[in-house]
């Protein structure tokens, strides 16, 4: 791509993004302290290497700015963590509309074919079809299921979505990232949130040791590097989120940042001084 779309080459600035997703699967199948993950961590270390090696002699790296992060953390392998001492566990979701109060819910709503028609993480999709043919109120079997399932193990949070969208939620950090996530088009009907160092083992149809996708700092916390450029050496501590690289790659270039763009410009990455 570089050579053939020349970047670097004007004084247009290019703009290169690329994905090194094998580490994403690595921590999926083994997980992330894993000596498959180290391994494919060093692997990975080369890899760099040779595409910065590459990008020196092309453009110049006193001319290119590097950003080097990740969309996601990873959860621990539970066994790991319980030889630590620490409780974890996998759960499963597919069980949760067998459960007596999920039974004693679907008589009460006279259902007699499963309420929860689907799970898929963070979401619990509900038979709207069946609700409505009922003549329910999608809110209040939201607010019911949403209600048992919070009760059950492993569970920390349910959310209906109808909460979601009418901004009846807690202004606090774990609501909001809730919040963030929901789309009134694609979203399910209660948003789960597991209990730490919990989580569902399966990953399209496969078994994994490990996943991803709650608001725990495992999860979370991710390296965002800027180097290159005028770039000073510095390590900074600080609560970032990876929405503030595109605004900050925006205020680098001197240009408005993307329509969509939410982050924040970190200004220590510009100071120079």
């Amino acid at each position: 791509v570089v050579t053939n779309e020349q970047l670097g080459q004007d004084e247009v600035t290019d703009y290169l993004s690329v994905s090194f997703s094998s580490t994403d699967y690595v921590s999926h199948i083994f997980g992330p302290s894993s000596l498959e993950a180290e391994d494919n961590m060093l692997r990975l270390d080369r890899t760099l290497a040779k595409l910065f090696t590459f990008i020196d002699k092309k453009v110049g790296l006193e001319n290119t700015l590097i950003v080097l992060a990740a969309d996601h953390g990873a959860a621990e392998v539970p066994a790991y963590l319980s030889s630590l001492g620490m409780k974890t566990d996998v759960v499963a979701p597919k069980e949760w509309d067998k459960a007596p109060s999920m039974k004693a819910l679907k008589k009460q709503f006279g259902f007699d074919t499963a309420l929860i028609k689907s799970y898929f993480h963070p979401y619990i999709y509900l038979d709207r079809d069946l609700i409505a043919t009922r003549k329910l109120s999608l809110e209040q079997v939201q607010k019911a299921v949403a209600m048992e399932v919070s009760k059950f193990d492993g569970v920390a949070l349910a959310v209906t979505s109808s909460n979601i969208e009418s901004g009846n939620t807690p202004d606090d950090y774990l609501h909001t990232l809730v919040v963030n996530n929901h789309s009134k088009n694609r979203s399910g009907d209660v948003y789960i949130v597991l209990e730490a160092h919990r989580f569902v083992a399966d990953m399209e149809g496969l078994t994994v040791a490990a996943t991803h996708g709650s608001p725990w700092g495992y999860d979370t916390y991710v390296p965002l590097i800027f180097a290159g450029f005028n770039i000073d050496d510095d390590t900074i501590y600080d609560r970032v989120s990876t929405t503030d690289i595109a605004v900050t790659l925006s205020a680098v270039l001197g240009i408005k940042a993307p329509s969509g763009a939410q982050g924040k410009i970190l200004e220590k990455v510009l100071d120079t001084d």
